[in-house]
């Protein structure tokens, strides 16, 4: 029954409230229908909210210098997500993560630059509601787990570092979200474990679709949202490896690799490959009162050229970009902070963080032959800020982000932004 009940809210059958209130209530410990007793249950949960100001305006298309300057402000309920553990047998668990995006369910207007300007309706699997998690976990020991189920795919570092007291920033790391998909999350089965100081997880997941990849986004809309179905022809195998060199201090790489051909909604690309491939290398740091992390990730797409010619004549309904797409691609960032409050009080609950990070990151960085490799996706980003943790509970951020594009004659996008995070 529970199963069902967390299927169907993909299908935008059930709101984001209804979902919260069915997770409140399987975490409740009662006795139900005369069992002996309930499964062990443990709700988590965090979320985030974030006031911007920014002083260019949202289309870099509209002039040859990129975007024009402007005044404009947003408020975003970024995400609330809960997550709920349950116990089911000895060495057995359940557990199922959904994710609230910007406050709402169901479809949303944009306006879609990449698509001269048009008015597009953006409905996905679930609207704004996101099952990002639900997956039967066995342990075995602590060198041996198996899960089965849907999870986070084990590639680069915002799907370990995800929370709002784990990254410096309003937002999550722009070079990141800007390249893979963030949080990426697919059904398959994973096997991983603990020995000693060394982490590790090996996954077969469903692959992607290439008819999402872009020039803007590159793989990123290739997860599989736009259908009720996921389509599984094609698989994929990522694995990660985590090394505690020291307290404190932990290096890891990641990788990815499956082919998207044969999981296009329609059979337009028989007998070509499209593999897309990925590994990245990071670091998190976290000494007293220091605490850094960063990741360089590289990926590469097979048969780019061809993917991009079947990609142009898709149907408009499908919603993708229908841009050229790159056969390479990176993103990397670091960021570093220390607390500076003991310098003002000795309370020991409470740190204020000022950092820095910079990100660098190329959705073009390599294009086939004959394509024009667009500097608009080159990007570099300077941010700075302060952020005041209380408990390792709430959060208040706040940052200045200057974004410089791939080419002097574009302008630059400055943004200013407020946020507040909590975690439970």
């Amino acid at each position: 029954m529970t199963f069902k009940l967390f299927h169907l809210h993909s299908g935008r059958f059930m709101n984001g409230f209804s979902l919260c209130i069915i997770l409140l209530v399987l975490a409740l410990p009662v006795n139900i229908m005369g069992h002996k007793s309930a499964p062990k249950m443990k709700l988590t949960g965090y979320g985030e909210l974030i006031y911007s100001h920014f002083d260019y305006g949202p289309d870099q298309k509209s002039s040859p210098t990129g975007s024009p300057p402007d005044s404009r402000a947003t408020i975003d309920i970024a995400r609330l997500a809960l997550e709920l553990e349950a116990r089911l047998l000895h060495g057995v668990e359940l557990e199922v993560e959904v994710e609230i995006e910007h406050g709402g369910t169901g479809g949303a207007l944009e306006i879609e630059y990449e698509e001269f300007g048009e008015y597009e309706t953006e409905v996905e699997k679930g609207g704004e509601v996101v099952l990002e998690e639900l997956y039967v976990e066995r342990e075995f020991s602590d060198a041996f787990n198996v899960r089965l189920g849907h999870f986070y795919v084990a590639v680069g570092l915002t799907q370990e570092q995800y929370h709002p007291t784990d990254f410096f920033g309003t937002r999550r790391p722009e070079s990141e979200t800007a390249v893979i998909p963030t949080i990426w999350h697919e059904t398959g089965i994973e096997i991983g474990g603990r020995i000693n100081r060394l982490s590790y997880q090996f996954q077969l997941v469903n692959g992607l679709d290439a008819t999402g990849f872009s020039s803007q986004n590159w793989i990123v809309r290739g997860h599989q949202t736009r259908f009720e179905e996921v389509r599984a022809s094609n698989m994929a195998l990522a694995g990660r490896l985590d090394y505690r060199l020291v307290d404190g201090l932990t290096f890891g790489v990641s990788g990815y690799r499956g082919n998207s051909a044969d999981n296009r909604p329609k059979p337009d690309m028989k007998d070509v490959d499209a593999y897309v491939s990925i590994f990245d290398v990071h670091a998190v740091l976290r000494y007293n009162r220091f605490r850094a992390q960063g990741m360089y990730l590289y990926g590469r797409l097979q048969n780019a050229a061809i993917v991009s010619q079947h990609n142009r004549s898709l149907s408009n309904n499908l919603d993708v970009l229908r841009t050229p797409v790159a056969s390479a691609a990176y993103a990397s960032y670091a960021e570093v902070g220390c607390d500076i409050l003991p310098f003002f009080t000795s309370r020991q609950a409470e740190q204020l963080y000022l950092f820095l990070r910079f990100d660098s990151y190329d959705t073009m960085a390599r294009v086939p032959q004959n394509f024009f490799d667009n500097p608009r996706f080159k990007r570099r980003v300077y941010t700075f800020g302060l952020n005041y943790v209380m408990d390792n509970a709430v959060v208040l951020k706040g940052d200045y982000a200057m974004r410089r594009l791939g080419a002097s004659k574009f302008n630059g996008e400055n943004t200013a932004s407020l946020a507040v995070g909590f975690q439970f």
